[in-house]
């Protein structure tokens, strides 16, 4: 008896709840609206030309840098001697490759570079200093185009960079490097 005279008085609490009529919740026309917008409808024989603005370069010079496949590798970049050593300077200078010294009158630029992945973690463990090793970046004209070359700096360039006077545990990855500035000037250069 108790639960059910609980039911009754839930049950006409219920229906007195809902049989009063409130017009502020029914009626919306107080309420904001979104706004009307304009659309702009492009006629159908219309012709889009996008090439009128250039297209910002996000970075790499994509095909204006071949990698040689010839032994030493050389790259072949597809500017002017004095684009390309504005290029290559400012993605060297862009990645953590170290410019120790630069020739403007050769257009060759000396660079430190150590190995990459796991010959380097083992040579690193070998020595207690890391030497690093001096490379000399060459630009040369060539047709209109530019090629670079990678060769290993000479022992007394080593020497002079080096606070170790025995250089002797100098490694050769010259094709390496050339693939790094490849991969570099190809997809991440930013000239802009």
């Amino acid at each position: 008896m108790k639960n059910g005279l609980v039911i009754l008085v839930l049950s006409i609490g219920l229906a007195a709840c809902g049989s009063v009529e409130n017009s502020r919740y029914r009626d919306t026309a107080m309420l904001e609206k979104p706004p009307i917008l304009a659309l702009q409808k492009t006629p159908a024989n219309a012709v889009i030309d996008d090439s009128i603005e250039p297209k910002k370069q996000l970075g790499g010079l994509d095909e204006k840098v071949v990698l040689l496949d010839e032994s030493p590798k050389k790259l072949v970049l597809k500017q002017s001697i004095s684009e390309a050593w504005r290029t290559v300077g400012t993605a060297l200078r862009q990645s953590d490759i170290k410019i120790t010294d630069t020739d403007k009158n050769k257009y060759s630029y000396y660079i430190s570079y150590q190995l990459r992945g796991v010959l380097k973690n083992i040579l690193s463990a070998l020595n207690e200093e890391d030497t690093k090793t001096i490379y000399l970046v060459t630009l040369v004209p060539q047709n209109g185009d530019t090629v670079i070359q990678v060769t290993l700096a000479n022992r007394n360039e080593q020497r002079s960079q080096n606070t170790d006077e025995n250089v002797t545990h100098v490694t050769d990855d010259s094709d390496g490097l050339i693939e790094s500035i490849y991969h570099l000037l190809r997809d991440d250069v930013k000239t802009e």
